[in-house]
C-alpha cells in the first residue's frame, strides 16, 4: 500500500471518530449518556424511594395474577383510585421482561429518554440552534427525575404526555397556517387524552388550558375558525374519558365510591400542605440547576425578542401553578409537572445571558453547593458503610469537577458530572436494597420450589409484598392473620416476618402448629 493511501486511511479514521464525538454531543445523540447513567444497576434498585411504588406494583400484581387489563385489584377487590396507564406499562414490561425488578422499571426509564428526547425538540421549535441544545440531559440529571424515573411511579408519565402534547402541538403551528399539517394537532389532542389514563382528566384539562392561551396569545386566531380543531379536541377527550366511561357502566357504585368519592371529592377537603411547601420541593427537584432558574427567568423576562420563550413558559406554567395553588390538597409530586419547563428555561438561557455578571455569579454559586451535597453524601455513605468506597471516591472528584466546571462556565461538564452524580447515586440505592433481599436471594437458591408469603395484619397500602416480589422475581403472596400463616407453614411455604412480628408470635405459631400435629 502506497504511503498516500496510509494517510488516507488515517485521515479518515480522525474524522470517523470526531464526527462520532461531536453527534454524542448533539441531540438526540446526547441520549446514549442518558442511557449510561440510567439502565446499569435497574434490575437491582429495590429499595424503595416513594411508598406509592409499593402500591402501583401490588396492584399491577393482582391485575396480573387475575389476567386483568381493564380493572385494577388490591386486596382482592377492584380499586378505582388511579386510572390503569402505569399499571398497563408494568404489566406490559413483565409480559416482555419477565416478572422481576428489572421489567417493572424499563418502561418507566424508557419514559425518561422519550421526554428527552422531546425536550429537545421544542429547543429546535423554540429556535434553539442544534448545537447548543442539551435539554435533555438537563432533565435526566435532575433529582426530581431519578426520583421517579426508577421507582415506577406515575409522575414521570405525567411529564412525558405534557411534554409531548406540547411538543406536537408545536409542530403544528412551527409552519404558517396553509402549510401546516392537521395531522400533528390531533396527536397533540390524542397525548392530552392519554394523559388521563396516567392520574386523572385533570392533567388533559390543563395541557388545554394552557394551549389554548397559547393559541389566543400568539393570535392564532385561525385556528379557532378550522372545523379539524374541534375534531381533533373530540379525539382526545373520547381517548381519555373511554375507560372511565366503561367501568362507570360496569361497575358503577365501586367507581362512584372509590374514585369520584374517595380520590377526589375527598381530596376538597385538603390534607394541610401548605402552597409553600409544594413549590418549595422544585427547588430540590431541579437540583442541580435549582439556582439557574433565577437569571434564566431574568434574562428572558429583560431581553429582547424573548416573547416567543415567555409565551411559552407562561402558558405551560399558569393552569398547574393555579390550580394547585388553589386546590386545598397538596403533595410535593404535584409540582414535578414543572420540571421540564425549568429544563427548557435553563438550557435555553444559558446560550443567551450565560456571560453575564449575574448569571457566572450564579454559576459559582451553584458549583459550591453542589460540591458541598457531592461530600456531604459521600460522608453519609463513607459513615454509614453504604457502599463500596470507590463510590464514595466518586463522590469526592464528582464534587471538585462541578465546582471547576460552574467556575469555568463549561455547562456540559457540568450536566455531565451531574449524570455521573445520578450513576453514583443509584449505586448507593442498590448496595442499601441488596442488604434487605439477601437473605431472601439465598433462601431462594436453596428452595426456590416453595412459596413466599408475608403477614400483613393491619392492610398496610404500602406493604413491601409487591417491591420484594420483582426483587426476587418470585410472586410473595399477602396473609392477613395468624391461622393464615399456620395454613401456609402447613402446606411447606415460607412466611416472612418482621423481627417485631417474630419475636411476638413465633411461640403462637409453633403452639398451632404443634396443635395440628405438625412438627
Amino acid at each position: 500500500m502506497e504511503t498516500s493511501d496510509l494517510t488516507n486511511v488515517t485521515s479518515f479514521g480522525q474524522s470517523f471518530w470526531s464526527r462520532l464525538w461531536d453527534r454524542l454531543w448533539y441531540h438526540p445523540w446526547h441520549l446514549v449518556w442518558v442511557a449510561a447513567a440510567y439502565f446499569p444497576f435497574l434490575g437491582l434498585m429495590s429499595i424503595p424511594l416513594t411508598g406509592d411504588q409499593k402500591l402501583y406494583i401490588s396492584v399491577a400484581m393482582e391485575m396480573r395474577e387475575r389476567g386483568s387489563w381493564l380493572k385494577p385489584y388490591f386486596l382482592g377487590e377492584p380499586s378505582y383510585y388511579k386510572p390503569p396507564f402505569q399499571f398497563w406499562m408494568t404489566l406490559l414490561g413483565w409480559k416482555i421482561f419477565g416478572f422481576n425488578l428489572w421489567g417493572t422499571l424499563i418502561p418507566s426509564v424508557l419514559c425518561l429518554l422519550a421526554t428527552a428526547w422531546l425536550l429537545g425538540e421544542i429547543a429546535y421549535l423554540l429556535h434553539e440552534r442544534k448545537h447548543f441544545v442539551n435539554a435533555g440531559l438537563w432533565f435526566a440529571a435532575a433529582l426530581g427525575t431519578v426520583t421517579f424515573a426508577t421507582t415506577a411511579q406515575m409522575e414521570i408519565y405525567v411529564c412525558f404526555f405534557y411534554t409531548a402534547s406540547w411538543w406536537a402541538g408545536l409542530r403544528f403551528l412551527s409552519k404558517p397556517i396553509e402549510e401546516r399539517d392537521w395531522k400533528w394537532l390531533r396527536l397533540a389532542f390524542i397525548f392530552a387524552g392519554i394523559s388521563a389514563l396516567v392520574k386523572s382528566p385533570l392533567y388533559s384539562v390543563l395541557w388545554f388550558a394552557g394551549f389554548f392561551s397559547y393559541l389566543i396569545v400568539s393570535g392564532e386566531w385561525e385556528v379557532f375558525r378550522e372545523k379539524k380543531f374541534y375534531w381533533a379536541f373530540l379525539c382526545g377527550a373520547v381517548l381519555g374519558s373511554a375507560w372511565f366511561l366503561i367501568i362507570l357502566c360496569i361497575d358503577p357504585l365501586k367507581f362512584w365510591s372509590d374514585y369520584v368519592v374517595r380520590e377526589s371529592l375527598e381530596k376538597m377537603r385538603g390534607n394541610g400542605g401548605s402552597v409553600f411547601g409544594l413549590w418549595s420541593s422544585l427547588l430540590y427537584n431541579c437540583f442541580p440547576f435549582t439556582l439557574l432558574i433565577i437569571p434564566s427567568v431574568r434574562g428572558i423576562l429583560k431581553g429582547r425578542r424573548t416573547g416567543e420563550i415567555l409565551r411559552f413558559m407562561v402558558s405551560w406554567a399558569w393552569p398547574p401553578f393555579l390550580f394547585f395553588s388553589i386546590f386545598p390538597y397538596r403533595t410535593k409530586p404535584y409540582a414535578h409537572i414543572l420540571l421540564p419547563l425549568f429544563v427548557i428555561l435553563v438550557d435555553w438561557a444559558y446560550f443567551r445571558v450565560g456571560r453575564t455578571r449575574f448569571y457566572h455569579l450564579t454559576a459559582m454559586i451553584s458549583g459550591v453547593c453542589i460540591l458541598l451535597v457531592y461530600w456531604f453524601l459521600g460522608l453519609v455513605v463513607y459513615r454509614g458503610e453504604l457502599a463500596p468506597y470507590w463510590v464514595i471516591l466518586g463522590f469526592l472528584l464528582l464534587g471538585f469537577w462541578s465546582l471547576i466546571c460552574s467556575f469555568k462556565d463549561w455547562m456540559r461538564g457540568l450536566v455531565l458530572g451531574s449524570l455521573v452524580g445520578v450513576f453514583l447515586l443509584r449505586a448507593v440505592t442498590v448496595s442499601m436494597g441488596e442488604w434487605d433481599v439477601r437473605i431472601l436471594r439465598q433462601t431462594l437458591k436453596q428452595k426456590g420450589s416453595a412459596e413466599f408469603a408475608l403477614l400483613d395484619e393491619e392492610k398496610n397500602i404500602w406493604n413491601e409484598a409487591g417491591l420484594l416480589s420483582v426483587a426476587i422475581g418470585k410472586p410473595i403472596a399477602k396473609l392477613f392473620d395468624l391461622d393464615q400463616v399456620a395454613d401456609f407453614l402447613q402446606k411447606g411455604g415460607l412466611v416472612l416476618l418482621e423481627e417485631d412480628q417474630s419475636k411476638s408470635y413465633f411461640r403462637t405459631l409453633e403452639a398451632k402448629l404443634l396443635g395440628r400435629g405438625d412438627r
